[in-house]
């Protein structure tokens, strides 16, 4: 069948539509955008991007801080530090650690030594991390890990932050202890931390300004711009002296600097930790003459203009979406069903496209697929059938008794509420039953007196060449419960393994019942058949010996009701 239309056409058509409104909405944006610039505006707009900046250092401090709780309530790593393990603590948090993006954790012991640094490669992928064991004893110089050391606890709790100049760069950490499984003593130490290169290129992201972090000297720690200039200490000190103050709040403070011909302001303020603490300075700056705002119509027409773009975008993008992926939807859960063996499951359908022809593929495959399998299985069928009646025509005495056990095995297995998933590997168990018999020398199994106490331990191996046979065959392995355990007894006395009650699994508990049922009530060329009633009472009298005493009970209900149903039909 060929595609009516194609899915590209469906795609390209609707959103061509929508980038002609996007470029025309855009291009009176624009227009407004380009002839309204007010230095107001500006320092509004820098006073804003300042306060985006310190809330977005609160908000990485913060994911920082989940990644340290995280990592502190993982499973066994108290018990992981205690042992001072590098490598199991390394293989225990490092699926947390590559999650969340870190880029270095460090964990010490309580002498603030280090057990394990995980830090990640600069320009690796997400999973590239190095590791450093021991050997680096600088961390007790940190004031915010010796607060941790001590178990120190302030207002916010427990752990504390800060930033540290290392031989292996400028940081921002968190630090927290880790706890005994008891939660009543401290046996470590967890530090996540940033770079503050990443950081302030993050916040830029974020802000579109440039970024700084100072020392409160006024020293730069990082920044986004390739040549920064330090502030004075004066204006630092200044920055954080009168934070709390009035007038902050209506002129912070602010310098202006030049860099590529650019004319930049920038707006200084507090660097604060979660415990309110000032650690540093950090500004923010924008560029005077390319940073352009808008007025209040202005604003109000782009808000109107975007509201009905993403209005209409919801709409069609809805609708598009749902006509597309329905089919495709279809389609997954059908072959999830396959994935899981129903190859009996089709997918309708319901359009008239490239999908459409992958339904009919994919139907014509599944079909395949069953017919495929139904044919393998028959042949293994055949092939189980073919050896059970190759040792029945070597053992003329048990005629039939392989077909007619197998039978009533799997009715009696239906009828006690076993799945038809496992009824499937319980009939082709009850074919094998005897199959070890093959390994029986032909002097012995058709010996036509009385076993020898040797020969019977020949014998009774026939559950053991029956496994050896069939262990290694993966179709036939969920079977092999029948031919290995049938002659197990419910006291423990069986063989070949002397299992015991519930150890014996349950399809050779149904099947010895059975197979028993069938041998006491079948003619054999040396003794005539017992009756039903007295075959049902010699099974009864040992149930609790021989058989599981729950199933000779359901056994005999069984058979009532066989017996019931068979008078019926007659």
């Amino acid at each position: 069948m060929q595609p009516k239309a194609s899915i590209r056409l469906k795609i390209t058509v609707p959103y061509l539509f929508l980038s002609i409104v996007t470029a025309i909405s855009l291009g009176v944006v624009t227009v407004k955008v380009i002839l309204e610039n007010v230095e107001e505006r500006f320092n509004n707009q820098l006073l804003e991007t300042s306060t985006i900046a310190a809330v977005q250092m609160v908000r990485e401090e913060d994911r920082l801080l989940e990644t340290l709780r995280t990592l502190a309530n993982v499973e066994g790593i108290d018990q992981t530090i205690l042992e001072n393990d590098a490598d199991k603590l390394r293989d225990t948090t490092f699926g947390i650690v590559v999650n969340a993006q870190e880029e270095i954790v460090d964990m010490l012991d309580m002498d603030g030594n280090l057990i394990l640094s995980m830090r990640h490669k600069s320009g690796g992928n997400l999973e590239e991390y190095e590791y450093l064991r021991g050997g680096l004893a600088v961390y007790q110089n940190w004031p915010f890990v010796n607060k941790v050391l001590n178990g120190e606890v302030d207002e916010e709790g427990n752990k504390f932050s800060g930033y540290v100049e290392t031989d292996w760069g400028n940081y921002f950490y968190v630090a927290g202890p880790v706890f005994d499984k008891e939660n009543t003593h401290q046996i470590g130490v967890i530090l996540v931390g940033k770079s503050l290169d990443t950081l302030v290129q993050e916040i830029r992201a974020k802000t579109l300004g440039q970024i700084t972090l100072y020392a409160e000297s006024g020293e730069i720690l990082s920044s986004t711009f390739l040549e920064p200039q330090r502030i004075s200490v004066t204006l630092a000190q200044q920055t954080l002296s009168i934070q709390d103050q009035q007038s902050y709040r209506r002129d912070p403070p602010q310098r202006e600097q030049n860099f590529e011909g650019l004319s930049y302001s920038e707006l200084l303020g507090p660097w604060e930790i979660r415990d309110k603490t000032d650690i540093g300075v950090i500004g923010v700056s924008l560029a005077k003459n390319v940073l352009i705002t808008t007025s209040l119509a202005t604003r109000m027409v782009i808000i109107a203009l975007l509201s009905l773009f993403i209005l209409f975008i919801i709409l069609v993008g809805t609708n598009l979406a749902q006509v597309i992926t329905t089919p495709i939807l279809a389609l997954v859960n059908a072959s999830k069903e396959v994935a899981r063996g129903d190859l009996t499951v089709r997918v309708d359908p319901t359009t008239h496209d490239e999908v459409a022809l992958l339904t009919q593929n994919f139907n014509t495959m599944v079909s395949n697929l069953e017919k495929s399998q139904q044919d393998l299985v028959e042949a293994y069928d055949s092939t189980l059938r073919g050896w059970s009646q190759a040792l029945e025509l070597k053992d003329s005495e048990t005629e039939g008794h392989t077909h007619r056990v197998t039978d009533l095995t799997v009715e009696f297995a239906r009828s006690y509420g076993i799945p038809e998933s496992e009824i499937v590997h319980i009939r082709r168990g009850a074919i094998l039953h005897d199959i070890g018999k093959m390994g029986v020398p032909d002097e012995i199994l058709l010996k036509p007196g009385k076993l020898t106490e040797e020969e019977w331990k020949i014998m009774r191996q026939h559950p053991v060449y029956a496994y050896n046979m069939l262990k290694n065959i993966e179709y036939l392995a969920p079977a092999l419960d029948i031919p290995y355990c049938h002659h197990e007894k419910w006291d423990g006395s069986g063989y070949p393994r002397g299992l015991a009650g519930e150890e014996i699994p349950l399809a050779a508990r149904l099947f010895s019942i059975v197979d028993a049922w069938d041998a006491m009530t079948s003619t054999r060329p040396y003794r005539k058949g017992m009756s039903e009633p007295l075959t049902q009472r010699t099974i009864v009298s040992e149930r609790g010996s021989r058989f599981d005493p729950a199933l000779v009970d359901f056994f005999m209900k069984f058979l009532s009701s066989k017996m019931k149903n068979s008078k019926k039909t007659k």
